[in-house]
């Protein structure tokens, strides 16, 4: 597997690292919702800037949209089985992080 194909390794830490380095600048991002605007916004300023027409940036967009579903389905399942384990809630696992990781690579039709 090559360097650019490896999986992206996402943890509670480095979200929690984001979302605090955000709140510095705007203490409403400490909502999760506000925070995630910041990152659609920023998701958007960096495909503006990409060196791709239009159409490929929209198209860049919609899957980047499909991999986020993706982490959000992830995220949630992992949240079930905690909530499943004997003890229940939402408690990270083994080691104190709760991790996901996938790999979004644009398709180049």
């Amino acid at each position: 597997m090559s360097e650019s194909e490896q999986e992206l390794q996402l943890s509670v830490e480095m979200v929690r690292d984001i979302q605090e380095r955000i709140q510095q600048d705007d203490p409403r991002a400490s909502d999760s919702g506000v925070c995630a605007q910041y990152l659609a916004a920023v998701t958007g300023f960096m495909l503006g800037q990409l060196n791709a027409d239009t159409d490929k940036k929209k198209e860049f967009l919609q899957q980047l949209q499909e991999f986020a579903a993706g982490v959000v389905d992830d995220v949630e399942s992992q949240q079930e089985m905690q909530s499943a384990q004997p003890g229940g809630g939402a408690q990270p696992q083994a080691g104190g992080e709760e991790r996901t990781s996938g790999i979004w690579t644009p398709d180049q039709r």
